[in-house]
């Protein structure tokens, strides 16, 4: 292999080491670490829904298509939700997901008046087909079906 190709199955180990070690920190990750078995990996994986409900638990559903097997993950999220989002369509392949702690942000003036605390995780969906973007919120637990 060259130098270029060995480097990006590098950054690929690197990042799906990273993606189990974050799931593993919440409530049902380490199962869907476990699920996944060798290779956590989201890529080629649908966005099904992403529900925002200030009454119940907002979510994030991902369908898992894999030729051996598959499965709906669903991300339960809550605390104040940010959420960046493109290409919405009848077909959401995602390229892959990120859960990354994120940096602080700022705080506007309107949203200290309604306590504001902005969400311990950030959500990068990749581009594939259809939907992108990120979403930051606390998430509660991850399901699997």
């Amino acid at each position: 292999m060259t130098a270029p190709i060995e480097d990006a199955f590098m950054v690929q180990a690197r990042e799906r080491h990273q993606l189990a070690a974050a799931l593993a920190q919440v409530a049902g990750g380490f199962e869907l670490v476990e699920w996944f078995g060798d290779v956590t990996d989201f890529g080629d994986s649908e966005v099904v829904r992403l529900t925002l409900d200030r009454q119940g638990p907002s979510e994030l559903v991902i369908a898992l298509n894999w030729p051996t097997k598959s499965a709906v993950v669903t991300f339960e999220l809550s605390a104040w939700i940010d959420v960046t989002l493109r290409g919405f369509s009848h077909q959401n392949v995602i390229g892959g997901l990120k859960l990354l702690r994120p940096a602080d942000r700022e705080v506007d003036l309107w949203e200290q008046g309604v306590g504001v605390e902005p969400g311990q995780w950030m959500i990068e969906l990749s581009p594939c087909f259809g939907a992108c973007g990120s979403i930051r919120a606390n998430i509660e637990r991850i399901l699997i079906r």
